[in-house]
């Protein structure tokens, strides 16, 4: 998910070491373990039962063929609740083939250039910034992109998890 402009983005491709991120740390590892039995992972070779007890930050998200945006796939029930809120009369609802766009503050080029640079290849994007969201609503957050490459006649997905506390970041300088 991209992040408004106060972000800062660390990509970090595959065989790059990753820092230490505290309680992040068991998703790294995860990761890890799947790139070692897949290099270039697909949405297929997510097994959700490895992920026990984390679903409830986890979103899978399609990124559209022109890389503009993503369409929400919700796997964890938290994710949603980060977003209930009311823009102009019309609630804001994080639901499976939401578009992001719809409920972020973002430019979509920014975005575009976000997406195409984590799923180019096997690399996970570290987020850290205030997400705002298109009620102005600004919330503090760290996220964790990782690519999942297309299988034959898809476009890419990323497997987003999201940390709404996340003050190691900062005693890490990141």
């Amino acid at each position: 998910m991209a992040l408004a402009r106060t972000a800062a983005f660390f990509y970090y491709p595959a065989y790059d070491p990753i820092p230490d991120l505290g309680p992040l740390n068991p998703y790294i590892e995860w990761w890890s373990r799947l790139l070692s039995q897949n290099s270039r992972p697909t949405r297929k070779d997510l097994r959700f039962q490895d992920l026990a007890g984390w679903h409830a930050r986890l979103t899978l998200c399609h990124v559209l063929e022109d890389g503009s945006d993503m369409v929400a796939h919700i796997v964890g029930e938290d994710v949603k609740a980060l977003f209930k809120s009311v823009v102009n009369d019309r609630h804001l609802d994080f639901t499976k083939g939401t578009r992001l766009r719809d409920l972020i503050d973002v430019d979509s080029e920014a975005q575009r250039q976000h997406l195409a640079k984590i799923t180019l290849i096997p690399s996970i994007a570290i987020s850290k910034g205030e997400l705002t969201l298109v009620n102005d609503r600004k919330i503090a957050i760290a996220s964790l992109d990782f690519p999942l490459m297309p299988a034959p006649d898809e476009t890419p997905y990323v497997l987003s998890l999201y940390d709404f506390e996340a003050p190691f970041l900062s005693r890490r300088g990141l």
